[in-house]
């Protein structure tokens, strides 16, 4: 399980990786009463990805650490060591490139370690010692306290982190610190009943010290792997790395996705050149006025109307910064149709507004952040007009939240009693389909004030599902598929089961399709090209209508070695695509996300409505909008080459 863990944390494109050179790490390691064979090799990926770190690793600390001259490559040590003292002069050389400036991360029980040995006390500041203690490992928040340190600069607080929450650690020597985060330690759970750090920095002569107590993992206990699982927790490990390493933390380029994200399943809304992905209110394009791109931004004047997103979507996480004019007023809609009069009368709001400008409390239901006046905002932090800002909405299986420089102001549900009282108690109350749609657009709002947004990325997460999953394949034999070939050939000449695997020798030309039909789903399967007989062509059918023949008339999801990704129009299937890259009946993916020939590549296609998206590898490479909605079976190409499909699998989607 490790070995494939740290396979989907490899290193990104060469292309990507080349940005930057590679901060070089020494991680130590070799001796924990935690599961430190587990650990240290996920820490050295984590760090490793996207080509942020060059990490070397020592399970020998005592010799490595001895090398003073050798110790001079690295500019951060990482430490997943609890174990015995290291020696005189590995413990004097670690002290001097401390002081000398090499930064220091510490993970979990790393504070543990060498109880009397007074500068390593001092440069972990905060030590598990009599008294110390942890309730059981559990799910806790951590909250961001400090926001003006690069670490936790654009961080998001950690929510629903699964770890032990350490409490009571010792403060060492009364040596200086400072934390950026904490988390409650709730009695019911074994704790304190009371905050506890859980981020902490400092400096130590030269040296920059990073510490989390977060992080554990038990030997033989694989439900702890969790606390390293989480995306929250990489993302705090590789940025409290960079800052010891370099004290900084460098954010990506406005407008553009880091391989993280892709692989996570973001895409990008606006890419800081072009409206290309939306359009105005009851229109088939952007507004002609109003709207403009200023310095990579989305910037609304007035006059040209609501700005709404050419997709409708059903759950996703929204991600977004905008800043605003002195005063000015602007909101985010989510689940908009166009029934009604105006986005705003079927569209919950994220309300955007310059709460000091318009003399507006910070926790009134009109303020930003805000469900506009349904809910309003708590514990938020808002920077001023001209300054940018964070916002994330998620609305996920009924539930929405708003969140706003990485805290989560609002939580609610979006179908309960709760929130038809309080819509009934405000001005939506006029009309009936206010928040009750289950997909729609987003809008950005035109409110008549200068406000600006840029790095719009949105990722679906799947929706409650219509019903139990449909095994399409059912490793055995061919139940429930029926076949069109060429030749008036049979299918057993085309089509095996061998070990699990459908096998598809790839002639004569065909195509395998299901007997049942389907229009809303998400549809999921592994493929291969045979190693030994080299690339080859195939696809994924979708919606069939029409006469069987070579090809039906369809979306095709291809599968071509080096295109799959691409979409095909087969039978002019009614479907709108990205006309930047659209060339006669073929789409090509954004990029290229394919697993080296041979090995074994995952297939996910959302089909909701009139949208169509291909993720290869958890990367979406492809949009379709408008696509004709009607049940049809799906197909699997025989189109010339060896190729291998498992785990064909369906999960019914809403109507």
């Amino acid at each position: 399980m490790l070995c494939s863990l740290l396979l989907s944390l490899a290193a990104a494109p060469p292309q990507e990786a080349a940005e930057r050179e590679p901060v070089p790490v020494l991680l130590v390691s070799g001796a924990n009463n935690h599961d430190w064979r587990w650990t240290t090799p996920f820490l050295k990926a984590i760090l490793e990805r996207d080509g942020l770190c060059r990490v070397e690793v020592t399970t020998e600390p005592s010799r490595t650490l001895a090398d003073r001259e050798g110790l001079r490559a690295y500019q951060a040590f990482v430490l997943d060591y609890n174990g015995p003292r290291w020696g005189e002069e590995a413990e004097r050389n670690f002290v001097d490139a401390v002081r000398a400036g090499t930064g220091v991360v510490v993970i979990h029980a790393a504070n543990n370690a060498f109880p009397g040995w007074k500068e390593y006390e001092e440069i972990v500041a905060l030590c598990w010692r009599e008294g110390t203690g942890h309730g059981r490992f559990h799910a806790f928040d951590v909250r961001i306290r400090d926001r003006d340190h690069p670490v936790t600069r654009n961080l998001d607080d950690l929510v629903g982190h699964p770890d032990e929450l350490y409490h009571r650690l010792v403060p060492m020597h009364g040596t200086d610190y400072r934390v950026l985060a904490t988390a409650w330690s709730d009695p019911a759970t074994g704790g304190t009943g009371r905050d506890e750090p859980m981020i902490l920095v400092k400096e130590y002569g030269a040296g920059r010290v990073f510490h989390t107590p977060l992080g554990h993992v038990w030997r033989s206990a694989e439900a702890t792997h969790a606390s390293y699982l989480d995306p929250a927790f990489q993302e705090l490990v590789r940025r409290g790395t960079e800052w010891a390493a370099t004290g900084e933390v460098r954010e990506p380029a406005p407008n553009t996705l880091t391989p993280a994200e892709r692989r996570q399943g973001w895409e990008l809304l606006f890419d800081g050149r072009s409206l290309a992905g939306w359009r105005g209110w009851r229109r088939e394009g952007p507004p002609p006025e109003g709207w403009s791109i200023e310095d990579g931004s989305l910037a609304v004047q007035a006059g040209g109307g609501d700005l709404l997103t050419v997709r409708r979507f059903r759950d996703f996480e929204f991600s977004f910064e905008w800043k605003c004019s002195p005063g000015a007023n602007s909101g985010v809609m989510y689940h908009v149709g166009e029934s009604l009069d105006a986005p705003w009368m079927t569209g919950p709001e994220f309300q955007i507004l310059d709460d000091a400008g318009a003399g507006v409390d910070a926790g009134d239901p009109h303020s930003a952040g805000a469900l506009y006046a349904i809910y309003p905002p708590r514990d938020k932090v808002l920077r001023p007009a001209g300054a940018w800002n964070r916002g994330r909405i998620v609305v996920h299986r009924g539930r929405v939240e708003h969140w706003v420089n990485g805290t989560r102001v609002v939580e609610a549900r979006l179908d309960d009693e709760v929130w038809r009282e309080r819509v009934a108690a405000s001005k939506f109350r006029a009309w009936p389909e206010f928040g009750s749609l289950a997909r729609g657009s987003i809008a950005l709002q035109d409110h008549g004030n200068r406000v600006w947004f840029r790095n719009l990325k949105i990722r679906e997460l799947r929706p409650e599902p219509a019903g139990p999953v449909v095994e399409l394949f059912n490793g055995r034999d061919l139940e429930g598929w029926t076949f069109f070939l060429q030749e008036e050939a049979q299918p057993e000449e085309v089509w095996s089961v061998r070990d699990g695997v459908l096998v598809c020798r790839g002639r004569p030309i065909g195509y395998l399709k299901t007997e049942r039909s389907f229009a809303n789903y998400i549809l999921e399967l592994d493929w291969r090209f045979d190693p030994e007989k080299g690339p080859g062509n195939s696809g994924v059918l979708l919606r069939l209508s029409g006469e069987d023949r070579i090809w039906p008339r369809s979306i095709e999801a291809q599968l071509m070695s080096g295109q799959a990704g691409d979409f095909w129009n087969i039978g002019e299937f009614p479907m709108r695509t990205d006309p930047r890259r659209t060339r006669g009946r073929n789409t090509r993916r954004t990029h290229s996300n394919e697993r080296p020939l041979g090995q074994w590549n995952h297939y996910e296609i959302l089909l909701d409505q009139d949208s169509c998206v291909l993720k290869v590898n958890g990367e979406v490479l492809n949009v379709a909008t408008g696509c004709e909605v009607l049940p049809g079976p799906i197909g699997l190409q025989s189109e010339g080459a060896e190729i291998h499909f498992r785990n064909i699998r369906l999960t019914p989607l809403p109507d």
